[in-house]
């Protein structure tokens, strides 16, 4: 892309908040039922569920954790993947100082042991929880124009800290599917380009989506379609979920986002991914102002908007350069 292309920096930005709001506003409806089943959810917040954002919202560690590896690629993206997993390593060491905002013990005790002094490439652990699919999007957004640093990157800092094959594949999904929608790729059309970039990953992950899949076009109802997915406190479970919720809802931010959180399971992760993905096609405008408005750290989301474009701006032309 020419870097002086006005219309198509603004486009860009555009979607990059969008990816960044609809994924925080995402998480921060799902964080107060996170940890209830869905019959509880109804009896607290109505049939429906919850639908909207209470004001003063916090986020929980998935949107933060976006941001720290965020921060990772903006001192590192240009670099090839060892110099660059250095500096994401190196962030998540920094995330260790700030507020637990309830990350998952796989995540922890790999910061830990990078702290430690353990390299990277042995500080993960077999688990196929979805914290490293939760940071990943951030990546389908910076490597946008180069898909294959853009897997390899997935992968390789994904298995930082999870180096289940489940969890791979999904932190590869995650990225390739906001690549993707920044592309103006449907999710229907998503389907087989998403099966071919975790092609021999995962067949867990593999069935899952395909399963997934199956089901958004079959004639059962939602909550019995989600049920039959899982809960997605594992990362293939958590993509196939938010997959679903894009497939059934692939023009509706708001349905695919409310859908997402009102499951017995980790609501806040399956929705932040599927509010990611549609704010990324979709732009800031899909993302309701009212819910970017309770947002109480939304300011941390805005500062970190310039200095991605700047480097998605530098990473994309570093690569027309190249070829």
């Amino acid at each position: 892309m020419n870097s002086g292309n006005t219309q198509e920096i603004k486009d860009i930005e555009k979607k990059l908040r969008g990816y960044l709001f609809g994924t925080a506003c995402a998480d921060a409806l799902g964080r107060p039922v996170e940890h209830l089943t869905l019959e509880l959810i109804k009896e607290k917040y109505g049939e429906q569920g919850i639908l909207e954002v209470p004001p003063d919202s916090p986020w929980t560690d998935d949107t933060q954790l976006m941001l720290v590896l965020a921060r990772g690629l903006l001192e590192g993206a240009e670099l090839k993947l060892p110099g660059l997993m250095d500096k994401i390593a190196e962030s998540l060491v920094l995330w260790l100082d700030e507020p637990d905002l309830g990350a998952g013990a796989t995540t922890r005790g790999a910061a830990l042991k990078l702290r430690d002094g353990i390299h990277w490439s042995s500080s993960g652990l077999r688990s196929k929880t979805c914290g490293s699919l939760m940071r990943a999007g951030i990546l389908g957004f910076i490597f946008r124009n180069d898909p294959e640093k853009l897997i390899d990157a997935a992968s390789l800092s994904g298995r930082i800290t999870h180096t289940h094959p489940a969890a791979d594949a999904a932190s590869v999904a995650g990225a390739y599917a906001v690549k993707l929608a920044l592309d103006g790729v449907a999710p229907e059309d998503m389907f087989l380009p998403l099966l071919k970039a975790t092609e021999g990953i995962s067949d867990e992950f593999t069935e899952a989506l395909k399963g997934s899949y199956e089901l958004a076009h079959s004639n059962l109802g939602d909550e019995e379609a989600l049920k039959k997915i899982g809960q997605g406190w594992y990362a293939d479970e958590t993509f196939a979920l938010s997959y679903f919720c894009i497939l059934r809802y692939p023009d509706d931010y708001k349905k695919a986002v409310q859908t997402a959180v009102n499951i017995t399971g980790d609501s806040d992760s399956v929705a932040s991914v599927a509010g990611g993905i549609i704010g990324a096609r979709f732009g800031i405008e899909a993302v309701p102002v009212s819910w970017i408005e309770a947002l109480n750290e939304r300011g941390l989301l805005e500062e970190m908007v310039a200095p991605l474009i700047k480097k998605y701006l530098e990473v994309s032309e570093n690569k027309h350069q190249i070829s």
